[in-house]
């Protein structure tokens, strides 16, 4: 792989980081001040922003304690894909869930510009997101039982 591309990857590494960590400078280090990131409908709006990002990543962590792992990742010039999981609790519920999901970056600069979550993570939602018998913990996925 490409030292631009793997310089790519590891901004996306590092943001996931502070996603995990809820470490407000950990996510705006990585991140171009006018960053937009994109979600599914009914998940979450539009964030625009790098501060408005880091911070409702941030809140994020503090309401659910989720867990995030980059279980794939790829690079391809200034684009970098990664699959994702990551295990929460919802706000007055004991009881976690599993969602998974993948992500695309635009980086530009070593900075991460541009956000595409297909993130399905509707408030309502109590039952993981997981596809139907793909075998997550033989191919080292995050797993209840792993993490």
């Amino acid at each position: 792989m490409d030292t631009f591309e793997a310089r790519n990857i590891a901004v996306v590494r590092r943001y996931f980081d502070g996603c995990n960590s809820g470490d407000l400078d950990e996510l705006l280090k990585h991140a171009r001040a006018r960053r937009r990131t994109y979600f599914l409908p009914k998940s979450f709006l539009t964030i625009q922003g790098a501060m408005h990002l880091a911070k409702f990543w941030q809140k994020y962590k503090s309401l659910l304690q989720p867990i995030w792992r980059i279980d794939e990742i790829i690079g391809h010039g200034d684009r970098v894909v990664s699959e994702w999981s990551v295990l929460w609790t919802p706000v007055g519920k004991t009881h976690q869930i599993m969602s998974r999901g993948t992500e695309w970056y635009i980086v530009r600069d070593g900075l991460i510009a541009e956000i595409r979550a297909y993130f399905g993570a509707e408030r309502s939602v109590e039952i993981d997101t997981e596809l139907a018998d793909f075998p997550y913990s033989e191919r080292g996925y995050l797993t209840r039982e792993g993490a």
